[in-house]
């Protein structure tokens, strides 16, 4: 890992389903970023805070977010700061996906994936 980075932590079964239901651009943007992010973590200069509450109702307090691909793709990871049995940071990846789909279209926005998926009755 790089120094002045965080470690990236990705659960398997949520990216390969994020990965799983983005276009054919986007999959080859996360795919990459998921290689590189394991690889080098992310340096924490590409780590924005998230609005504890989005104006479409999400609510994502304490996390944040990445564009992908930088400075300022359209598409996005939200992450959760962790620590690991030691005490050291990592950022463990909620979601991944297009930042602000068009309106008319159906699939969420990677907040929207981040917000269901933090605030879920079992994570409570």
């Amino acid at each position: 890992m790089r120094p002045g980075s965080y470690r990236v932590i990705f659960d398997p079964d949520t990216i390969a389903e994020d990965l799983a239901h983005a276009t054919k651009a986007a999959r080859e943007i996360g795919e990459q970023a998921v290689a590189r992010l394991q690889r080098d973590g992310i340096p924490k200069d590409l780590i924005y805070a998230c609005n504890a509450e989005g104006q479409d109702g999400t609510r994502l307090p304490g996390c944040a977010k990445t564009y992908l691909p930088a400075p300022d793709g359209r598409c996005g990871m939200v992450f959760a700061l962790r620590g690991d049995e030691h005490g050291h940071p990592f950022m463990f990846c909620l979601a991944f996906g297009v930042r602000h789909p068009p309106r008319d279209s159906r699939r969420p926005s990677v907040y929207q994936v981040a917000h269901r998926r933090l605030n879920a009755p079992h994570n409570a």
